[in-house]
């Protein structure tokens, strides 16, 4: 058996929130075998959706309607969207792709976030073992000068301010690229393990989670906020057991509150760690994994299906698609395992020549970033894409 076909088995076997726990296994044991490693590691569902898209396409190719329709009380995302008791709206129109050049000499590269005004566009190079991170200007690449063994560039701000993580050896943090230079983001004293990935807002504020070195499954895990400019984290005082995956421009944090390494709850916090849970059905867990404006996005277990939050109203949208959603734009547009959904329904990616494309981020502009891959069962990475919707 291949490595990605262990990592299918074994991730299509999780019917609840992927646990922290089983999470960093999979990674720590097979890190250097997967794509797209930091987004595996630690985040619970997200980590499922990431790894479908590598290793699941018929999961990808469509996205139709789930038997279970939205939960009573949902409201609507937009007009057509997907409400209680209702199907998803009419497709939307296709979206047209282009091809995003790569800086000389790299070859196998792929996307991995956008800024919400479209003009900057962050990925990674894979070269063996280890990732060399880009960084895309209107259309123009550049591949970052950041020094480390492997640096991974996960997310980047309206102003071009680009975070990700560095491995190099033993250490690993994460890194703040901003005007030309590259500046390490400093943990508190001890030895941290940072996980899944650094989350920026407008500002320039940067969050993640980080438990101390040799702990697994988010144990005496704490949230670290880095304010615009400084290099110094500040300890969030939320309960214990939460974790955060994004940051909006108001402050707000979203993510979930975890027991026993298992999501059991979505939350909004604001930094002096007042709490909002987010909504779910009945009998049913959601864990909350990006969020922008008044939108936040996630999942719902044992459903696996996506959801949709108005951070705003509170209101919940099931979504017609599996897997958790992974990112969201100011119009409640949502990217969810590879399929982007606009209004509650699946957007058709533009692909030539029966390739696949799969969608990463989408920014408040409508410009989807993502990825190209041959048509069948293969994981080959055609490359960067971008498409105008």
């Amino acid at each position: 058996m291949n490595d990605e076909q262990e990592l299918r088995d074994r991730l299509r076997a999780i019917e609840v929130p992927a646990s922290r726990i089983e999470i960093d296994g999979l990674v720590r044991a097979g890190r250097r075998r997967a794509f797209r490693r930091r987004s595996v590691a630690g985040a619970g569902g997200v980590a499922l959706a990431t790894a479908l898209l590598l290793t699941a396409p018929s999961v990808l190719t469509t996205a139709g309607a789930r038997p279970d329709a939205a939960p009573a009380g949902a409201s609507p995302v937009a007009s057509g969207a997907t409400g209680a008791g209702t199907t998803a709206a009419a497709s939307p129109a296709p979206c047209q792709p282009s091809e995003l050049p790569l800086p000389a000499g790299m070859r196998n590269v792929t996307a991995a976030g956008i800024d919400p005004t479209g003009r900057y566009v962050v990925g990674n190079e894979v070269v063996g073992q280890d990732f060399r991170p880009v960084l895309w200007t209107d259309g123009k690449p550049q591949a970052l000068p950041v020094h480390g063994r492997s640096v991974e560039v996960t997310a980047v701000n309206a102003a071009g301010v680009a975070v990700g993580l560095v491995q190099d050896g033993r250490q690993e943090y994460v890194f703040r690229y901003q005007q030309g230079a590259a500046t390490r983001l400093r943990t508190p004293p001890g030895n941290w393990h940072v996980y899944p990935r650094p989350g920026i807002n407008t500002a320039g504020d940067v969050v993640i989670n980080a438990e101390p070195s040799g702990k697994s499954g988010g144990e005496d895990s704490v949230v670290l906020l880095w304010r615009a400019g400084s290099t110094e984290a500040v300890r969030l005082p939320l309960p214990d057991g939460a974790n955060a995956f994004d940051i909006t421009d108001d402050g707000t944090v979203v993510g979930a509150l975890y027991r026993d390494g298992v999501a059991s709850a979505a939350y909004a916090w604001d930094q002096q760690g007042k709490g909002r849970r987010l909504a779910a059905p009945a009998g049913e867990t959601a864990a909350g994994y990006a969020a922008q404006g008044d939108w936040a996005t996630g999942g719902l277990w044992p459903s696996r299906s996506a959801a949709l939050w108005n951070l705003r109203t509170g209101a919940l949208t099931r979504l017609t698609t599996d897997g958790p959603g992974d990112a969201v734009n100011t119009s409640g547009w949502v990217v969810a395992a590879g399929v982007l959904l606009r209004d509650g329904a699946a957007v058709d990616l533009r692909m030539p020549g029966g390739q696949i494309g799969l969608a990463v981020a989408v920014s408040d502009t409508g410009l989807v970033v993502g990825l190209a891959r041959p048509g069948g069962d293969g994981a080959e990475n055609s490359g960067p894409r971008v498409w105008r919707c």
